[in-house]
């Protein structure tokens, strides 16, 4: 059996240069593994870049490197030391380095068992664990607060608020085009939605919102970032679970200025860093709250409208994604 994978071949700037495809028999499969046929496969265009550039510190890139995250899948063949996982199953998989790719071969206590391998339950495992686990972890949110979201249409921030909603607090969503705002408005969990290409965001924040703002959740830095701790309120918290604008920039902007404390102190509010990884052992009741709520109508999941479908798309849609075009989760399909 053959497999068609997208892999690193060298580091390089763009994701066309940096990858090629590449066919290779499946391995023979270990006694406590799974042999998993992907079906859909989930996009994240700004970490991959870090990856493929080489700027992952914690990665050990060897070419050719199959990379990806997250997919999920159905199971074609149990090893003999595997009881709890059948062969037809669905399952979804978060794994550094197993998604790119027709086939993967994983250990079993790596997969999660999910009713359908749909676009949805890839969506809810990791993004929506991830947004679950900073509210309530990182954010902290509390009943009732006021909740800022930048990327609001996106993948992770369509779920955030939406969660936000659910704790009956007042949500302002900021998106960058017309659909973007027509999404978050069919979902209906924000008050506010402020789209920035016809609104200035730090006006509106500065007008409607001054000290105000009890959780700031950013994925997009720089500007937002700047806007976002403005305008915080006693108490309040910012929480840094992306860095988008910094990322697609050649490098980090420097600087001059007062230090953040400054702006923050008087106030006792507070800037802090959500990473999904670190609560890796709460992501089983994270899940499990996440799949419930789908199931009871308690919560959507937005899945881009765009169709990729194969291996060979995955650039384009990385290129999609980069270029700020997504409404909801981008897939590919298998």
């Amino acid at each position: 059996m053959k497999n068609k994978q997208l892999v690193i071949k060298q580091f390089s700037e763009t994701i066309g240069a940096a990858t090629e495809i590449i066919e290779c028999p499946v391995p023979k499969l270990g006694a406590s593994e799974l042999l998993i046929q992907n079906k859909y496969i989930g996009i994240n265009a700004l970490y991959d870049r870090e990856l493929y550039r080489g700027r992952v510190p914690y990665i050990n890139v060897a070419f050719p490197y199959v990379f990806g995250v997250e997919a999920v899948g159905v199971v074609k063949e149990v090893g003999s030391d595997v009881k709890t996982i059948k062969i037809g199953q669905a399952v979804s998989t978060v794994k550094v380095g197993t998604a790119y790719q027709e086939f993967q071969i994983i250990s079993a206590n790596d997969a999660v068992i999910i009713p359908d391998a749909t676009p949805e339950y890839l969506t809810l495992n990791p993004t929506g664990v991830s947004a679950y686990l900073a509210l309530r972890n990182t954010a902290e949110l509390a009943d009732g607060e006021t909740v800022v979201v930048s990327a609001a249409a996106g993948g992770l921030g369509h779920i955030v608020t939406q969660l936000a909603k659910q704790k009956k607090c007042h949500v302002v969503g900021i998106c960058g085009k017309p659909e973007k705002a027509n999404m978050l408005e069919e979902i209906g969990a924000c008050d506010r939605i402020i789209n920035y290409q016809e609104e200035d965001i730090a006006a509106v924040l500065a007008e409607e919102y001054n000290n105000k703002i009890d959780v700031a959740f950013d994925s997009v830095g720089s500007y937002m970032f700047d806007a976002f701790l403005a305008n915080l309120a006693p108490m309040g918290r910012l929480v840094v679970s992306g860095l988008a604008t910094e990322l697609t920039a050649p490098k980090f902007e420097q600087i001059t200025g007062p230090r953040v404390y400054e702006s923050i102190y008087w106030k006792g509010a507070s800037v802090r860093c959500f990473m999904n990884h670190l609560f890796k052992a709460q992501h089983p009741e994270a899940r499990d709250f996440l799949f419930k709520a789908y199931q009871n109508g308690a919560l959507q999941v937005k899945v881009d409208p765009a169709s990729f479908t194969g291996i060979e798309s995955i650039i384009e849609a990385s290129e999609y994604l980069l270029a700020g075009k997504s409404c909801g989760k981008v897939v590919v399909a298998l």
